[in-house]
């Protein structure tokens, strides 16, 4: 029986700590479905803890997170990668208006996103269409073509002036570009506050204010495009959009549901918007590896904070 909520846009995924707590493995399944599709395991070197974010049908290394037994720095690579090359995730500056507590960002090459791109009937092709190969660097997404009978006054118009192709805007459109994104705790309140009119005592307020300014105990999360241009819609004015700034879509949404008295490991639903992954043109298990290395930091962050102190 499918979910009444499931969306057809997000692609959902459950994320699974082993039952053997000393392999240390996370397994990814599909939600709904029993066959592990990607899982992550660990290895100690000489110098570094590195994990290896596998895909389990093929045991195929997709992507290796690195990071020092003394200091500080989280460093992704794919094997593919050159020597020396990898895709850091660094703590967001105090001064940045996108500072938020615990937050990292990653920057990384991406499809440039355009307004073509970005047109529901190009969404609409980028989900319908899962025969696309990802890669790092991206791929660019498949191009939308409009074919409709052609009319006398249409072939005139045509004839008078004619501009480049669809097809080949598009793929000008989508050169990699390099993309910055947001990884940032996100939560939600614990206690809903007063009705209107609604008399409370000075205790359940302060309470409410107390519960609710905290973050909730989970490890809960989204992933977030910061340099992307906001699409405008239709018919709408620049006026608009300068006065209320449009928030950016989510790419990822890690739901943490693991139990408050479980210690090293992790029960969640992770959310991957596909129109907008297909945009961006990297494969997913980029995308899962990103979030496993981004809870486990949100699992860990005192002893990541006290690398830095050192």
């Amino acid at each position: 029986m499918q979910n009444p909520n499931h969306n057809p846009n997000l692609a959902r995924y459950v994320v699974q700590s082993s039952d053997v707590i000393s392999d240390l493995r996370i397994n990814i399944f599909e939600e709904g479905h029993d066959n592990v599709i990607w899982y992550k395991e660990r290895f100690l070197g000489d110098n570094e803890i590195i994990e290896h974010v596998v895909h389990n049908q093929t045991s195929t290394i997709c992507w290796t997170i690195h990071k020092p037994k003394r200091g500080w720095y989280i460093r992704i690579r794919a094997p593919s990668f050159p020597p020396g090359v990898s895709i850091s995730l660094l703590p967001i500056p105090r001064t940045s208006p996108s500072y938020t507590e615990a937050a990292l960002s990653l920057s990384c090459l991406t499809n440039a996103p355009s307004n073509a791109i970005h047109s529901p009937s190009t969404s609409k092709m980028s989900i319908d269409s899962t025969s696309t190969v990802h890669s790092y660097p991206p791929t660019p997404p498949p191009a939308s073509i409009m074919i409709t009978p052609p009319t006398p006054q249409s072939i005139s118009v045509r004839l008078e002036g004619i501009s480049p192709s669809p097809i080949a805007a598009q793929k000008r459109a989508s050169r990699p570009q390099a993309t910055q994104f947001l990884l940032a705790p996100h939560s939600t309140p614990h206690i809903p506050g007063p009705h209107p009119g609604e008399q409370t005592s000075f205790i359940t307020r302060a309470l409410s204010m107390f519960k609710n300014s905290r973050p909730s105990h989970s490890a809960s999360f989204t992933i977030i495009p910061l340099n992307q241009p906001s699409p405008q819609p239709p018919g709408s004015g620049h006026r608009i959009s300068q006065i209320i700034p449009m928030t950016p879509t989510p790419l990822l949404t890690f739901h943490d549901r693991t139990p408050v008295l479980t210690a090293a490991s992790v029960t969640g639903l992770l959310e991957i918007n596909r129109a907008e992954e297909r945009i961006f043109g990297i494969d997913t298990s980029f995308w899962i590896a990103v979030a496993l290395t981004y809870w486990e930091f949100l699992e860990d962050r005192e002893s990541y904070l006290a690398a830095v102190s050192d």
